[in-house]
């Protein structure tokens, strides 16, 4: 029998059970569409990070209290602080940064008149928009004599400025602070999210006001810098700084022995691209395993179907039909089963992935979708491979069926 034969008694065998057809590729088209979903999902996570950490600037660094490697992510709580405004200070007089800001993190209430929300906290000083640039959209930035002076003055976040006092002027209105009365002199322009925070819900004030009067602390949360030349450069001389500052004796420059970490954003970025990697792996690894319980039940039906079609099998080697004949014409039906539950899951696969951002970026800003080209060739791929496995076995147990005994099978 030519293989073109095969193939069509194969198909016909296919639609003369169509339920059963149905259910046995149901799984294929799961697990395929399942793969694709978290490829989808792990990648758009991964896009999705990098772009927060690229609109920071090839030129940024982050000094964050650590022991060893920095985590290139928010600062530890449970790490001890160990950074200072004076470190800020000291760093602030070296060639290689042109600029340099201390950030002291919290969340407190805030309140103006009869209205309260929770919000973030951050105590910077006039140098911070040109590391983090903004726009201001009513009233001023902080400046100099702002920070220096301990002054009770904010900068709200856009969407706080509208919570906090409605439809009144917000600039020059007083907001209340755990015992602080502080005076809002402006409101940012809508900033969206960045390293998954919301700046439009923040309050700025000055971050000597935030450490001294209201959140009582002796360190900031971390300094951030701009490198006026080569980044590598900026980053050696700021670790050579804040070691003779904080007294670490380390001349062979092994960050395991310091007090703090500096990394960059290209530090950031590796980092991310690693996560972002074994996040993926492990998302498609777990919706893997409904493959192989897909594998498991086209097994269970096609072993159904050599025994519901022993008789038919037994009439066909008793007119000619070869061993090979048989194997290949069961090996072709598991095939065309999975490839086509492939096929299914692959479209199943990148709707639901479609729809599934779609959502997401309703509740996350400037979420993309991504589908990876390699996962719809991999999805048809896998799912042919799983009709070769687990259709070999059925296959090789109806090729082997003895003719005379198949003809007698009731």
């Amino acid at each position: 029998m030519h293989r073109g034969d095969l193939l069509k008694t194969s198909i016909a065998s296919i639609l003369r059970n169509k339920a059963r057809s149905v259910l046995t590729i149901l799984g294929i088209v799961i697990g395929i569409a399942a793969v694709i979903l978290m490829l989808s999902i792990g990648q758009g996570a991964q896009q999705y990070i990098l772009n927060q950490v690229s609109n920071l600037g090839s030129d940024v660094i982050f000094i964050e209290p650590a022991s060893g490697e920095g985590t290139n992510g928010p600062p530890d709580p449970f790490v001890e602080q160990t950074l200072t405004i004076k470190d800020a200070t000291a760093l602030e007089k070296s060639p290689f940064l042109e600029a340099v800001s201390a950030v002291y993190i919290s969340s407190a209430p805030a309140s103006h008149e009869e209205t309260s929300k929770f919000a973030q906290i951050a105590g910077v000083d006039e140098d911070y928009l040109k590391i983090f640039p903004a726009d201001i959209g009513f009233g001023r930035f902080l400046d100099a004599s702002d920070v220096s002076s301990h002054a009770k003055v904010a900068v709200l976040g856009i969407k706080t400025a509208k919570d906090l006092f409605g439809d009144q002027d917000p600039i020059g209105g007083r907001i209340q602070i755990k015992n602080t009365t502080l005076r809002v002199i402006g409101v940012f322009t809508e900033l969206g999210t960045q390293f998954f925070q919301n700046l439009d819900e923040r309050i700025v004030i000055p971050v000597t006001t935030a450490t001294r009067d209201i959140f009582g602390a002796d360190n900031v949360s971390f300094i951030s810098a701009r490198a006026s030349g080569d980044i590598e450069l900026a980053k050696e001389e700021t670790q050579f700084i804040l070691r003779d500052r904080h007294n670490i004796n380390n001349p062979s420059g092994d960050v395991g022995k310091d007090d703090f970490a500096v990394s960059s954003q290209s530090d950031a970025v590796a980092t991310v691209a690693v996560v972002g990697n074994t996040l993926s792996i492990l998302l498609a690894s777990i919706a893997a395993i409904s493959l192989v319980v897909g594998g498991i039940g086209i097994m269970n039906i096609m072993l159904v179907s050599v025994t519901e079609r022993t008789r038919e099998i037994g009439l066909r080697k008793a007119v000619g039909a070869t061993r090979r004949e048989i194997l290949l014409q069961f090996l072709y039906e598991a095939v065309l089963l999975t490839s086509f539950g492939g096929v299914v899951g692959v479209a199943l696969g990148v709707a639901v992935s479609w729809t599934s951002a779609t959502i997401v970026a309703q509740f996350v800003d400037k979420w993309q979708y991504v589908l990876p080209p390699e996962a719809i060739f991999l999805g048809v791929l896998v799912a042919t491979v799983v009709g070769l496995v687990f259709g070999v076995y059925p296959a090789r147990r109806a090729a082997k069926l003895d003719p005379i005994e198949a003809l007698r099978y009731e």
